[in-house]
């Protein structure tokens, strides 16, 4: 195939300068005799610029998206390598640098190591659901950390709690021609998710820049720490909260308030961390309720709702 260009220089850009063996595509269902393309390789083609590779990057001045003013939103679509390219070099134009001083020299640190983000780059693509309409993968820069979501859960249904043993997530492709052709371009290892090579990354640094993985039913998320950031990935423990009470307040409250207070949440979230159903009921009677009263903050971010404790109506301790 000829509009294949960007693979051709990514595979030559992880392969010492080769070319693309033809060969291997076709052996692995890229194409067929007759010269056409499998669905998932039209997504490599050089012209592709559907909704199935969109990327919404975005950079937020603190710790959540809800409560913080968003600095920059940039979306994107295009084939997948030229995806790839646009999540790192968003990433790498943003992120912090600093220096800090050794015994006989000066030592350049990065927010996020390099082979960090290209792993967690390629893991987003490798293992999308590119079956879900309308969603994107979500590259979020935070003040202490740098998230990147990709639609669909974990592999097939299954959720994951933060976890920082990463080596112990095991490897299950979802996506065997796109996944197959990330491995032919040296981009990722036929065995494996790339999580030993961001824990490598990360071996020197202390409990609080650890990276971590977890995983809902609709999206799975890698968080990379910001090495600059001293302070590490700000605690999200729940803390304990007094209010007034609500009026036609619920059993559910008190434990709402607490959850969304340093961070915001989608419902979806909520409802899994309380352990009910995200229903009608749970939607207008708490939510809802809570919402119109002004003891939680909605605001949205694409076509998610994520809401917010408000401050004002509650106090530490």
């Amino acid at each position: 195939p000829a509009n294949f260009t960007t693979l051709r220089a990514f595979y030559a850009q992880n392969n010492q300068g080769k070319e693309l063996p033809e060969k291997a595509l076709r052996s692995m269902g890229f194409f067929n005799e007759e010269g056409y393309l499998a669905n998932g390789a039209l997504l490599f083609s050089d012209p592709y610029d559907g909704k199935k590779t969109s990327v919404q990057c975005s950079v937020f001045s603190g710790f959540s998206k809800g409560s913080n003013r968003i600095v920059t939103v940039n979306r994107f679509e295009g084939n997948l390598m030229d995806s790839v390219h646009y999540m790192l070099e968003f990433v790498e134009q943003r992120m912090n640098h600093t220096m800090i001083k050794e015994e006989n020299h000066r030592k350049n640190i990065d927010a996020f190591p390099s082979r960090a983000l290209f792993e967690a780059v390629i893991n987003a693509i490798a293992h999308r659901d590119y079956y879900l309409d309308g969603t994107q993968i979500q590259v979020d820069l935070f003040r202490d950390r740098l998230e990147i979501s990709s639609p669909g859960s974990f592999y097939q249904g299954e959720q994951l709690a933060k976890t920082y043993d990463l080596s112990s997530i095991i490897s299950k492709r979802r996506n065997e021609l796109i996944a197959s052709v990330l491995v032919l371009c040296n981009a990722m290892e036929a065995a494996g998710t790339g999580f030993d090579k961001i824990m490598l990354e990360y071996r020197d640094a202390n409990r609080k820049h650890r990276p971590y993985i977890f995983s809902s039913s609709d999206h799975f998320t890698i968080v990379l720490p910001d090495l600059t950031y001293s302070e590490g990935i700000v605690d999200d423990a729940t803390p304990r909260l007094s209010f007034v009470p609500v009026e036609n307040g619920t059993r559910y409250d008190q434990k709402v308030l607490e959850f969304c207070f340093y961070r915001a949440h989608k419902i979806s979230e909520i409802a899994k961390f309380l352990g009910i159903s995200d229903s009608t009921y749970f939607r207008k009677n708490v939510i809802g309720n809570l919402e119109r009263q002004n003891y939680l903050i909605g605001s949205k971010l694409g076509r998610a709702k994520y809401f917010r404790t408000n401050p004002e109506m509650v106090a530490l301790g």
